[in-house]
């Protein structure tokens, strides 16, 4: 639920929550400006205990193709880095990192 004018902890002035209408721009912009935790304890968010949604979601990745495109940047040493850790384990670079994705939304669907 959204309200207005929820006065942020760590200054005096409200904080400004996206319209109703936001469009996924003005969404993002406004998650990558404030921290979720910051958020849960004005009230603004909550933790959904209910996770049959991230459940329901796992078990049809698996079922599914990699038909997706997703681009990321990262630091140039970080990309040697994993260039040289997929070396090392004999796979490619997009497997690796695809690896690293799905074994973290793992770990945080199981989170409470």
């Amino acid at each position: 639920m959204r309200s207005r004018g929820v006065k942020n902890k760590k200054t005096t002035r409200p904080l400004r929550l996206p319209a109703p209408s936001a469009n996924d721009a003005a969404l993002s912009a406004f998650f990558d400006r404030h921290e979720g935790f910051d958020l849960m304890d004005q009230g603004i968010m909550q933790i959904d205990p209910n996770r049959e949604d991230l459940d329901r979601m796992l078990s049809e990745y698996w079922n599914q193709p990699n038909t997706k495109q997703l681009n990321i940047r990262i630091p140039a040493t970080a990309k040697r880095m994993i260039e040289r850790l997929a070396k090392r384990k004999t796979v490619e670079v997009s497997t690796l990192v695809r690896m690293w994705v799905i074994e973290s939304m793992r770990r945080e669907a199981k989170q409470p």
